[in-house]
């Protein structure tokens, strides 16, 4: 005849559920534990991309606008205040190599019309123009003639030392600079700014300025682009242009 199981008694049994009890209470504190220390370390994860290495991702960008002003008159000339300002609008710092500003004198060719467009030649008649606009009665004189040539290279683009010219995420500069233009001579008068640069933690690139075919200022890298191409590659442009009626 079988033998029946013994029975615990009941305070070593409820000693049994105890000790489940507190383990299960134990593995539940460590998964919270584990829980809150995996939040936290993302949470420190996010701030220090997002602070950190998003912006270091991100390309220097900066914008270039120009405000113009009739400042006075005297005679046959026009004085133009114009308020250059160049702003930092990416994520990462930006450390400015070179200005260049063109200041050029535009006069118009008006004929006789009888309402008909031109025939849609470029309006600057220069076979080599690579824009054609249709004006009624009218076109320009030639690519212009220069009234000012001003140009810069700051800190970093050149031996010579120069001013540092740096941005920071949202920071802007501004500058003044007024042009006298004769309006005898001149219908309008057309401005252009170029900016270079590159990220404020990136090795500076040694510029040198070139004069173009129309007789502009433009900043170009000292080393050859074709052996070099990282160090060009590092080098950013932000170019601007707006004109300014003397009638």
């Amino acid at each position: 005849m079988a033998q029946p199981e013994p029975r615990l008694p009941k305070d070593e049994s409820k000693d049994a559920r105890s000790r489940r009890g507190g383990r299960l209470e134990r593995a539940n504190a460590l998964v919270q534990t584990l829980a809150i220390v995996a939040a936290g370390a993302w949470a420190v994860y996010t701030f220090i991309y997002e602070a950190r290495i998003k912006p270091a991702l991100e390309p220097p960008a900066v914008s270039v606008t120009t405000n113009l002003v009739r400042a006075g008159e005297r005679g046959q000339h026009v004085a133009i205040r114009s308020t250059v300002t160049r702003r930092n609008v990416g994520q990462t710092g930006v450390r400015v190599l070179g200005l260049v500003y063109n200041v050029t004198g535009v006069r118009v060719r008006f004929a006789p019309s009888e309402g008909k467009p031109t025939d849609g030649k470029p309006a600057d008649d220069m076979p080599t123009s690579d824009r054609t606009i249709t004006a009624r009665s009218y076109g320009f004189d030639g690519p212009g003639e220069a009234i000012l040539r001003e140009s810069r290279l700051f800190a970093g683009a050149t031996d010579a030392g120069g001013e540092a010219s740096d941005l920071n995420p949202g920071e802007s500069v501004s500058r003044d600079l007024i042009v006298y233009a004769d309006r005898d001579r001149f219908d309008f008068v057309r401005f252009e700014v170029g900016l270079a640069y590159t990220k404020a933690d990136d090795a500076p690139v040694r510029l040198h300025f070139e004069t173009k075919g129309d007789g502009t200022l433009a900043l170009r890298p000292q080393a050859d682009c074709r052996a070099e191409p990282r160090t060009c590659e590092r080098l950013k442009t932000t170019d601007f242009a707006t004109e300014f009626s003397l009638w």
